[in-house]
């Protein structure tokens, strides 16, 4: 039955991601041409492309290999949660390593995403000041306003959302020509997560 199928597909999948199995999420996939640069069949309910779902739910040592094969660490899955982004959101113990293996292979320090949020809003909205100390210094611009909604500083919107730690590293690395908003209204969005039907955790 399709169901069936899709199912054991998903469990292929997804066990060799968990167990840091790169042969045999190759396998799984049906090694693709351009692995692991592809994606995913939707009805696995995987997310679209490797390297995120590893983000999520695999050992350091799996998104260490995809990157090595040659994982795009500014791929876009087409969610708004780009690989860096996930890495951010990931629960996992070692997500600041996470985030610096993306930099380490050329991921964009400031890339943007949902809600056009760069790399620093997102991590505001998870109150990461490790995050927002590595991303600073692998150079990601502060004065970077999202284009949309309140065209915010990821200084405003830590200030909007009540966050001090996060308000006082982003205060600090802002330039003085580049002062924040400070009459901003409050952000009316929290945290980002993704829709219930979407979440990859």
């Amino acid at each position: 039955m399709p169901g069936d199928d899709s199912h054991r597909l998903f469990r292929a999948i997804h066990d060799s991601v968990v167990a840091g199995d790169l042969e045999g999420l190759r396998a799984a996939l049906g090694d693709p041409e351009g692995f692991p640069n592809v994606h995913m069949d939707p009805a696995a309910a995987c997310g679209d492309i490797p390297l995120v779902y590893a983000l999520y739910h695999a050992p350091l040592s799996l998104v260490r290999d995809l990157l090595a094969l040659g994982a795009e660490p500014n791929g876009e899955p087409g969610d708004g949660f780009p690989p860096i982004f996930a890495a951010i959101d990931s629960n996992h113990a070692d997500s600041v390593a996470r985030v610096a293996l993306l930099l380490d292979h050329g991921a964009d320090p400031d890339q943007r995403g949902v809600n056009d949020f760069t790399t620093l809003h997102f991590a505001v909205s998870w109150e990461r000041p490790d995050v927002i100390e590595l991303l600073l210094a692998r150079g990601a611009d502060p004065t970077l306003r999202t284009r949309i909604d309140d065209c915010e500083t990821p200084l405003d919107y830590a200030r909007a959302t009540g966050s001090k730690v996060c308000s006082a590293l982003l205060e600090a690395a802002m330039p003085a020509a580049e002062p924040a908003h400070a009459g901003n209204a409050p952000a009316t969005a929290g945290p980002v997560r993704r829709s219930p039907g979407k979440r990859r955790r």
